[in-house]
């Protein structure tokens, strides 16, 4: 199946989706084909509607993909309606940080079909082969929705393991593109998660929906490591295809919380020969 991301990174820097190339990524392993509509103010005008409706049209996708901050979330209701009503038989899903916040909210005003909650790496993969397959799709982990009236409210699965989740696809993105906006900075991550659950933030919202679920028993269990050969090769391939790289950061919550894990990377980094600074939060 071929499915549309839809990505409206308004009011935001410019950069690259780290759960989006997760997504594609998983998709593409298991043989389906992705595109994106990235609209971001700093990479270039705004697509309109219609000119969104033409990539529809022209490319045909199975399903349509939105991810959203509550910044953005306006802007993906109001291209959804426009989508439905030229295209009222595809489906569309929609996720991201604001979906995870108030899920109840996002799935009472029905503007979408599926609403994702949390990781849905496997739980997109889910939803895309029922459809494709023409199976039952109300059951899909993470997902939410109305049916009949009736408003359906699946578990989420736990955490996706990150040692076996397929190469991720920076070519969902105009890397290049994005670097040359950032004057050089690309973003990655090396881990996902963080243990701790500070009130002004939304991983208390994404640990407390696991726990909830069962699909979790501690708070530990988010924070995740890619491996470090896994976080190498990549960047690797990232300064072949994109040697205007000048500067990493990595994006993870809490690079430095585990000190053995931090001497390890840095160590094989060094001896790496990539030569590239890097960024980390602490």
């Amino acid at each position: 199946m071929r499915v549309l991301f839809l990505y409206p990174m308004i009011d935001a820097p410019a950069g690259v989706n780290h759960g989006l190339i997760a997504l594609s990524g998983v998709l593409k392993h298991s043989g389906h084909e992705t595109r994106m509509v990235h609209a971001n103010e700093s990479l270039g005008p705004m697509p309109s509607h219609a000119q969104i409706l033409e990539v529809i049209r022209d490319w045909k996708p199975g399903l349509l993909a939105f991810s959203v901050m509550s910044q953005q979330y306006p802007w993906a209701v109001e291209v959804v309606k426009a989508c439905k009503k030229a295209f009222p038989d595809i489906p569309t899903v929609v996720g991201g940080v604001h979906v995870t916040m108030v899920p109840a909210d996002v799935t009472a005003q029905n503007h979408f079909d599926y609403v994702c909650v949390g990781e849905g790496d496997y739980a997109l993969l889910e939803l895309v082969t029922r459809l494709e397959k023409g199976g039952d799709t109300t059951t899909v982990p993470n997902m939410r929705m109305i049916r009949d009236g009736k408003t359906i409210v699946n578990a989420v699965a736990p955490f996706p393991d990150l040692v076996t989740l397929p190469p991720l696809d920076y070519d969902l993105f105009d890397v290049r593109h994005v670097v040359t906006v950032k004057k050089g900075w690309m973003g990655l991550l090396t881990s996902r998660g963080c243990p701790y659950k500070c009130t002004y933030c939304f991983n208390k919202e994404i640990v407390d929906q696991y726990m909830e679920d069962g699909a979790a028993k501690r708070a530990k269990e988010f924070l995740r490591v890619y491996p470090t050969e896994r976080i190498l090769g990549e960047i690797r391939e990232l300064k072949r295809k994109v040697p205007e790289i000048k500067t990493l950061i990595f994006d993870d919550d809490l690079f430095t919380l585990n000190r053995q894990n931090v001497k390890d990377f840095c160590k094989a980094y060094r001896e790496s020969g990539i030569r590239i600074p890097f960024v980390v939060n602490a």
